[in-house]
This record gives structure tokens, C-alpha cells and sequence, in this order.
């Protein structure tokens, strides 16, 4: 026994004599087995998969890449961190300028102009920017300890934002058993999750640094621009600029790129809808209603020559939204036009408690004055009221939309926790006019159907909670990047309105980046305002008395 003891003691006094870090993995003896076993399971999975693709066509690269895409990753995991000495996060060179390019490329190049092969996604420039972003966050997140740290601190500093989104992803994998096929339902929900979270994850490392977070939104506005411009020549036209001059080898099924070429007016009204870069005229409506916030705050901070260039923005947007002939872009000018007015009332009130009323007293007869001429233009004109509310031309979309809201419910009594990803289309869509397909013409259905009233409560729920917080960052804004937050906020419940009568997820990518952008501006915030505050208790060390 003793003898026993005393070789216990013998190893532990040794053991005790290795640097703490080198009891990682990797310094294990069997590590480095382990690590070419695994690579030459994925260089034979890829070599199966190939033959696999070969015989049987593109197709089956879904079900192949699955193994492939979890030993890479593992593989990934295994390598050793390359800055584990480092106090600090260093933003990688190559991540500024591929995010950036990918958030101006989503908007820039038209979405359905790409390259398509059986069983894999259509190929843009934009997604193969995407495949660029996928690897660098791979390889930098598996090798950088401090990027994983800021990744995890910045977007988790909002615990009932994390909560919700925590659940809602839970939540997609718990019911997917209850889904018609698990393995289409697999592949729709991992490419809409990279879709979705790719531009928040790797704009994570950056939002430590205003700066930064300063390029990210001018070059989100860049890319608006670009659109309403777009949309300017396009209205002249009478068709997307391009509709002539696509290649042949871009050029996707035909009944799809007639339909996206086409003027895409209501029964009953004939008028040409400008959609720029997008496919269909709502979907450019959605992207309007998450950032034309960010524009209208941008034209109201102008100053000096600045201030010719916002002017002339005006008319840009009122025939963007004039011309789109759609609910949802008058939506999109509305509601900043009046949240912002009454966020600035509210911060005026709170920074003038103890000083004169009278700028504030002003300020709010104004608002309250235009609010009372919108009420009386709304009440006393039809025009107004039907590009508000709608008119008869809206009829057949809203009938639609009723059938397929009671589609929804019924399919809810049945199964109350959902069916999976991407199922609903086919369990409550209701054929497009003219057309076979089905359709939904709500995200809200999407989303009810495919994960319940939990996963639908935690999804939307996200970004009302992170509009709310946007809203307190506004009022307590002392720098022009904290009142962006606040336009940020104003943008995501103006997507969640307009989710109620489009159905789409393309955009999605930015109301995750909005958020985390929105959730990082309030950490800053609270810093800022913790380090003043600390300022004010400590006295200054020139104004103690000295002794003689």
C-alpha cells in the first residue's frame, strides 16, 4: 500500500511540473494519430463522394457532403490556437474587405442571374463570396481563442436575446422527426442558418471597434443607393436594365426569369413595379423596410455640403417607394418618419428634465401636428387610404392570404410544435394564380407551421426584444454610432411588420447582423456610461489639497 502511495505522489509531483498549457489536447500522444486518421477518413469520403456524384448526378451532393462538411469541422476544431500568449483580439486583414464586398455584392448583383446545377443552390458572385467568408471564419475561429472569446462575449451580453435565439434554434432540431422528409429538411435549415448568421458571426470580432461598425452600415447604405438608382433607370425602362444582356450559361429556368422580368402589376392595375436588383417587387420592399432607417437617419445627421447631397436623396426615395406600388414601401417610409419623431421627442424630454420646455413643448406640437394631418389625409382620401391600407387591386392577393391563413390554422390544431424547415409551403401554400406551384405569402405562416407557436414567439420575438434595446441605446445616445443603433431597432420592427404579408428569407442576413450590431452598440454604451460615471466619483488628484 504504501509502495502504491508513494508512486501516486511521485506521478502527481511530476505531472506537476508541466506548464499548465501543455495538458491541452494536442500534446497527447495519441493526438496526432488521431488527427491523420481523421484526415484520411474525409480524403475518402470525398473520393466516395465524387465517384458517388459521378454516377448518380449533382443530387446526391447533398447527402454526400453532410460527412464531409462534420469531419472538416472536427478537423478544424483539432487545430492548436495560434494566439493563446495574446491579450487582445486582432481583427483578421482579410475579414473587412470580404464582408464588406459580400454585403454590397447581395444587393448589387441581381440574385437571379447565376449559375445553375442540379441538386446545389444557384451560384453568384455573392455566394461564392460566401464560400470565401465560410472558410476564413473556419480556419481564424479554430486558431484564435481571444476571436472565440469576443465572438461569445459580444453576442451573448444580451442573455434574453441569446435565450430566444438558443430556443428557436432548439427548437428546429426538436421537431425534426415530426418532419415529411429529414434529410431535405437537414439540408434547407443548414443553408438557411449560413445564409443567416455567416455576416453576424464574422462581423463579431469587429464590433469591439466603432470604426469598423461605422464602415459596416456606410457601406449597407452604399448599396441601398445603388439600388434607388438602379431603380430610377429601370423606371424609365420600363425593365431591368440587364433583361437583355444576361448570358446564356446564367440564365435559370425559364419560366422563373420570365416571371422576375416581367412588369409584376396587380389585376386591375397595370403600372410597371420597380424592383431593382431583386427578384420579385415585396422582396425589395422588405429590404426597404430594414434599411431605409438607416438612410433617413443618415440624411438627417448631414451637415455643411453634406447637406445638398441628402436634399437631393429626398425625390431619389419618394419615387422608390412611389414606384414600388406596394403597402409595404409606403410602410417603409412611415414608420421611421414617425418613430424617429417621437424618439427624438422622447430623448429631447429626458435631456431637457431641468431646463427650459419650451424647445420640447414645440417639438411635440409638431409632431403631434403631423400625426393629426396623416389621420386627416387618411380619413378623407381614398387615393391615401388604398396605397396605405389597400384598395380593390389588393383584393385577390388578400384573399390569397386568408386561405392560406386558414390553411395554417388548421394545420396547427393537427400538429402545434411544427413539421420541420421549409415544410410548410407544401402542407398550407395554395397555388399562385395561374400557376401549379404553391405559395405562402407570409413569413408569419412560414414560420407558425415549420416550428410552432414557441419557435414563432422566439424567432420574431428576437428582434422585437432587440428593436426595444435599440431604442433605449437611442435615447441614451451620446455618439453618432449609438443613434444608428437606434435607426438599426427602427428598421427590425419594420421588418417585423412587413413579415406579416411577404414571405421570404433573404434578407434575413441582415436583420441577424442589425441585432448583433444593435446588441454590440449597447455594450459599448454601458462602457462608456459606466466610465463616466466612474469619472464623476473620482475626484480629480489636481484639485486635492496639497500639504505644505
Amino acid at each position: 500500500m504504501s509502495v502504491a502511495l508513494a508512486s501516486r505522489t511521485a506521478l502527481v509531483r511530476r505531472s506537476s511540473r508541466i506548464v499548465a498549457p501543455y495538458h491541452r489536447l494536442e500534446y497527447r500522444p495519441w493526438f496526432p494519430w488521431l488527427r491523420a486518421g481523421l484526415m484520411v477518413l474525409m480524403a475518402a469520403t470525398v473520393i466516395f463522394a465524387t465517384l458517388l456524384t459521378s454516377m448518380a448526378g449533382t443530387r446526391l451532393l447533398k447527402v454526400a457532403v453532410l460527412p464531409i462538411g462534420a469531419i472538416l469541422l472536427t478537423v478544424m476544431w483539432m487545430l492548436p490556437d495560434a494566439d493563446r500568449h495574446r491579450a487582445e483580439t486582432k481583427v483578421p486583414a482579410g475579414f473587412v474587405p470580404v464582408l464588406l464586398t459580400f454585403l454590397a455584392g447581395m444587393v448589387v448583383w441581381p440574385s437571379y442571374i447565376a449559375i445553375v446545377l442540379p441538386g446545389l443552390p444557384w451560384l453568384t458572385p455573392p455566394r461564392m463570396i460566401l464560400a470565401v467568408m465560410l472558410a476564413l471564419m473556419l480556419v481564424h475561429y479554430s486558431q484564435h481563442r481571444n476571436s472565440r472569446g469576443t465572438l461569445i462575449e459580444v453576442l451573448g451580453y444580451d442573455r434574453v436575446a441569446l435565450t430566444l435565439f438558443g430556443m428557436y434554434e432548439a427548437l428546429n432540431f426538436m421537431v425534426l422527426p415530426l418532419a415529411p422528409g429529414i434529410g431535405d429538411t437537414i439540408s434547407y435549415l443548414f443553408l438557411q442558418q449560413v445564409m443567416a448568421l455567416s455576416t453576424v458571426l464574422m462581423a463579431a470580432v469587429m464590433m469591439t471597434n466603432p470604426d469598423l461598425m461605422g464602415r459596416i452600415y456606410r457601406t449597407i447604405l452604399l448599396g441601398m443607393i445603388f439600388t434607388m438608382l438602379v431603380g430610377l433607370l429601370e423606371n424609365y425602362m420600363q425593365s431591368p436594365p440587364w433583361a437583355n444582356y444576361i448570358p446564356s450559361f446564367m440564365q435559370i429556368d425559364e419560366a422563373f426569369l420570365t416571371s422576375f422580368l416581367s412588369p409584376q402589376s396587380r389585376i386591375g392595375d397595370n403600372r410597371y413595379r420597380i424592383r431593382t436588383t431583386f427578384p420579385v417587387v415585396l422582396y425589395y420592399t422588405q429590404y426597404l423596410c430594414l434599411v431605409l432607417p438607416m438612410l433617413l437617419h443618415a440624411i438627417w445627421r448631414t451637415k455643411g455640403r453634406q447637406v445638398l447631397a441628402g436634399v437631393a436623396l429626398v425625390p431619389l426615395i419618394l419615387h422608390t417607394v412611389w414606384y414600388c406600388n406596394a403597402r409595404t414601401a409606403v410602410l417603409a417610409l412611415l414608420i421611421p418618419l414617425f418613430s424617429f419623431g417621437a424618439l427624438a421627442l422622447v430623448k429631447q424630454l429626458r435631456d431637457n428634465r431641468q431646463r427650459d420646455m419650451l424647445k420640447p413643448g414645440v417639438a411635440m406640437a409638431v409632431v403631434l401636428l403631423l400625426v393629426g394631418m396623416l389621420g386627416g389625409l387618411l380619413a378623407t382620401s381614398h387615393r391615401a387610404q388604398m396605397y396605405t391600407f389597400g384598395g380593390s387591386q389588393h383584393n385577390a392577393s388578400d384573399e390569397t392570404r386568408d386561405q392560406q391563413w386558414a390553411n395554417a390554422w388548421r394545420q396547427l390544431r393537427k400538429n402545434p410544435i411544427g413539421i420541420g424547415a421549409g415544410n410548410s409551403v407544401n402542407a398550407v401554400g395554395v397555388p399562385k394564380p395561374g400557376k401549379d406551384n404553391l405559395i405562402v405569402d407570409s413569413l408569419y405562416i412560414n414560420v407558425l407551421v415549420d416550428v410552432g407557436y414557441l419557435g414563432f414567439a422566439c424567432f420574431f420575438g428576437l428582434f422585437v426584444w432587440v428593436g426595444i434595446r435599440g431604442f433605449q441605446v437611442f435615447l441614451r445616445a451620446g455618439t453618432v454610432l449609438e443613434e444608428q443603433a437606434g435607426a438599426a431597432a427602427i428598421g427590425l420592427i419594420s421588418y417585423v411588420i412587413a413579415c406579416y404579408v411577404i414571405s421570404n428569407t433573404d434578407v434575413n442576413y441582415l436583420a441577424f447582423l442589425f441585432s448583433g450590431m444593435v446588441i454590440a452598440t449597447k455594450r459599448l454604451q454601458d462602457q462608456r456610461l459606466a466610465a463616466e460615471a466612474a469619472a464623476v466619483r473620482v475626484p480629480s488628484t489636481d484639485l486635492a489639497p496639497r500639504r505644505a
